[in-house]
């Protein structure tokens, strides 16, 4: 396996790299890994420019804006998405180990701050660049707290659960809490139902000093979380979010 030879762009650098691992994440996500250029670095963590080849593309024409979920000091990029009957989704879901996809990066100001507690808000495959930030403060052994609320409509669709669990277990600074808004009410889950409110944020963020705040998710869900920070009082400038379309 190997990697293309990079070249400068304005947007850092260019290579085509191959598909080192492609799975379904849960039923409507899926997940999959790129051999990283030696040249390219980012930060926990931002975005490149993901291009595939497609029913209606054969070269790397096709490009999507892509948050990484997956922190720097991994080996490998990871990109998750939530799948739909779109020519570029249906080739991202089709990917197999030695396909080749080309990427161009990294880009973005959605990244931790290193020396405040940080406070994770995620809704569905928007907890992509917030998983690579707690696997970034795990790693780094970062001497911050880092809280995650991430809410999704039920236990199938809690992507990179097993992945999250294992950072909550390697830092002990690190606490989970999942909220499902359609989980039926027979079901075995015992967590939190509901959607994401002011009452909840306030405990996440309870006896943190100065936390920021970190939201990704749809434009409707980041905008809805934004605001009732606010509410709360969250100064503007704590608050970084990013937005996903196209789900």
């Amino acid at each position: 396996m190997g990697v293309s030879k990079a070249r400068s762009t304005r947007y850092g650098i260019e290579y085509v790299g191959e598909v080192v691992e492609s799975r379904p994440l849960t039923p409507t996500t899926h997940h999959i890994a790129v051999e990283r250029h030696p040249d390219f670095h980012y930060e926990p963590v931002q975005y490149t420019f993901l291009s595939l080849r497609t029913d209606e593309h054969d070269s790397f024409d096709d490009y999507r804006p892509m948050s990484l979920a997956s922190s720097p000091t991994r080996e490998h990029l990871g990109y998750g998405v939530r799948l739909s009957d779109t020519a570029w989704k249906r080739a991202f879901q089709a990917l197999e180990p030695g396909d080749e996809v080309m990427v161009e990066g990294a880009v973005g100001h959605f990244i931790l701050d290193e020396e405040r507690p940080a406070v994770l808000i995620a809704g569905g495959i928007g907890i992509t660049p917030l998983k690579g930030m707690a696997e970034y403060a795990a790693d780094r052994k970062l001497s911050i707290d880092v809280r995650l609320v991430y809410t999704n409509r039920d236990r199938y669709e809690i992507a990179y659960r097993d992945e999250l669990d294992e950072l909550a277990q390697a830092n002990a600074r690190m606490r989970i809490v999942h909220t499902l808004t359609r989980e039926p009410g027979d079901s075995e889950w015992k967590g939190r139902r509901g959607r994401i409110d002011a009452a909840l944020l306030s405990q996440m963020a309870r006896d943190l000093e100065r936390p920021r705040y970190y939201v990704c998710g749809t434009a409707g869900m980041v905008t809805d979380m934004v605001h009732v920070l606010l509410q709360l009082g969250v100064a503007a400038d704590d608050v970084l979010y990013e937005e996903f379309w196209g789900y």
